[in-house]
This record gives structure tokens, C-alpha cells and sequence, in this order.
């Protein structure tokens, strides 16, 4: 695995992005803090990195007590198939709008081009759906795991699990008015009455991003 490749860094993002709730940095820290305490994330890096230009053995430590709680943290994961794959996080602050209020949304992710070094994951998501269900169902397992760390001690009512998850158009608010869809792209980690209940994906086609296929093969 070569960290600061650029085709480690393609693909689009496969993660787990919890909804927060109400804007908090106090909360949005504790979160961050608590997702980069995660045993698979402290195993061949403690910590995390500014950069993923740079080999993240040679960074200085992000310090997540005075971090200012916007972009990209980088740091190193080991996957549940044993593989070391890059990994990140990043911070989106809604200011919601007539409708809907303000909102906190904290993503955890494997770049497609990382995952690729651990699983086989070909032409995913724009082909290759069926053979995805095996690897998707293990690296879903372990970020639902990764939810329900971050949930021990920063309670949330939804997480998305997929890739390029349809925040911000699903919310919370919604799942509580319409229900968890019965088709579902994503995962979904609801909480119903203080318990992360998992729905998993019921639909391997991600069609919904199939006019973003260029714009998402070739980005960083």
C-alpha cells in the first residue's frame, strides 16, 4: 500500500458518515477523538496526519483538542481481512435551511483505490455489484463497528454506510417522519430509543451516481 499515491486516493469514499445533530464543536471533537481511538485505526499509526502527501510515520500527530474541526484528517487502517489500507475523515457543518435545521455530519472512509489493496473490488460501484456483495458485507461489519464505538460515547440518531452516501439529502428528520426505506442504497445505523439498530443494503446498484461516473473516476 502506497500511501500517497494518487490511486490510492481514487475512486470516491467508501464510509460510515454519522449525523451529529445540532452543531457542537464540543460533541464534533469527541467524535473525532473517539473515532481515531478505534483499535483497527491505533494498530499501525497512533493517531492522525494533516497531509497524505507525506509517508504518515514522518507527520506530526493531529492534535484533536485544539484541531479546528473542518477538512480532511489522514491516518492508517487495518481492514478485517488483516490488509493496511489509507483512511480518513472529514467534517461537513450544514447550515440547513427553511426546512430543515442546522446540522453536523462527521464521515470515516476508505478510499475506493486504498480498499482495492485489500479486497478485490474491480470496477465497483459502476460494475461488479454482484461480486461486491462479499467484500461490502465484511467492510460494512466493521464500520457499523466503528459506529457503534464512536455511539458508546457520542450518542447520534443516523449513520450512513456505503459509498458516497446520500447525505445530505437523507436526514435524520426524515428517517423519523418516513421510516427506514425499504430499498436502500446505504446501510442504514438508526437509533430507536437509545438502541443502533443496522439495516443493510438492499439495493448493490448504486444507479443514483451513475451521471457523477467521471467526475468521481477522476477525482482525488
Amino acid at each position: 500500500m502506497n500511501f500517497t499515491a494518487e490511486e490510492t486516493w481514487r475512486g470516491g469514499h467508501y464510509e460510515i458518515e454519522m449525523e451529529l445533530g445540532v452543531p457542537s464543536d464540543e460533541q464534533l471533537r469527541a467524535a473525532l477523538e473517539r473515532i481515531w481511538a478505534h483499535p483497527s485505526l491505533t494498530r499501525m499509526l497512533k493517531g492522525c496526519v494533516f497531509s497524505r502527501d507525506q509517508e504518515p510515520q514522518a507527520q506530526v500527530r493531529v492534535n484533536l483538542g485544539t484541531h479546528p474541526l473542518d477538512g480532511h484528517l489522514y491516518g492508517l487502517a487495518t481492514l478485517p481481512n488483516g490488509a493496511t489500507a489509507a483512511c480518513g475523515t472529514y467534517v461537513c457543518r450544514l447550515h440547513g435551511d427553511a426546512n430543515e435545521a442546522a446540522r453536523d455530519l462527521l464521515s470515516f472512509y476508505v478510499p475506493l483505490g486504498a480498499l482495492g489493496s485489500g479486497y478485490n473490488v474491480g470496477a465497483y460501484p459502476f460494475g461488479d455489484s454482484e461480486r461486491a456483495t462479499t467484500w461490502r458485507a465484511e467492510v460494512d461489519s466493521w464500520l457499523v463497528e466503528i459506529g457503534r464505538f464512536v455511539f458508546q460515547q457520542v450518542p447520534f440518531e443516523l449513520a450512513l454506510v456505503g459509498w458516497e452516501v446520500d447525505f445530505p439529502r437523507v436526514s435524520a428528520e426524515r428517517v423519523r417522519s418516513r421510516g427506514v426505506p425499504s430499498e436502500r442504497f446505504d446501510g442504514y445505523l438508526w437509533n430507536d430509543g437509545d438502541v443502533l439498530h443496522w439495516y443493510p443494503p438492499t439495493n448493490p446498484e448504486v444507479v443514483r451516481f451513475t451521471g457523477r461516473a467521471q467526475e468521481i473516476k477522476t477525482s482525488g
